[in-house]
């Protein structure tokens, strides 16, 4: 599924690019496709019972952990990386089948949310997701 990704290389600001600190723990809250004939809401039910269940952990040392059962096996998975914010750029690189794999992201804080939007690269679909800090 689309939940992987978020790794990226983190840089010596702290995560703290352009004024936006996500340091911590954020759990999701929301996950949205857009595309062309709409907006679709993901996972909703599931989310909101917490059977569905991704965490972000970005660390001060620049380092990333992600623990998540929605990439479609149900079973609870685990990545680790590196992540840092350019600009509003989020770029995570986590090492996945032994290859580092880096994911970028548009990132927002707003109302105390964390907001990180992937696009396709034919700019036809995003996936939006919303995390509150734990």
């Amino acid at each position: 599924m689309v939940m992987l990704s978020l790794s990226v290389n983190c840089s010596e600001d702290n995560g703290q690019g352009e004024g936006i600190n996500i340091t911590g723990t954020w759990g999701i809250i929301d996950l949205t496709y857009v595309t062309p004939d709409g907006t679709q809401k993901v996972m909703e039910a599931e989310i909101k019972n917490g059977s569905a269940v991704s965490d972000y952990y970005f660390m001060n040392d620049s380092k990333f952990k992600q623990t998540s059962n929605m990439s479609g096996s149900g079973i609870l998975e685990t990545y680790e990386g590196t992540w840092k914010i350019t600009g509003k750029k989020l770029i995570i690189t986590l090492l996945y089948n032994g290859q580092n794999v880096d994911v970028d992201y548009t990132v927002e804080l707003k109302d105390e949310k964390l907001i990180l939007t992937r696009t396709s690269p034919d700019g036809k679909m995003s996936i939006v997701n919303t995390f509150k800090k734990k």
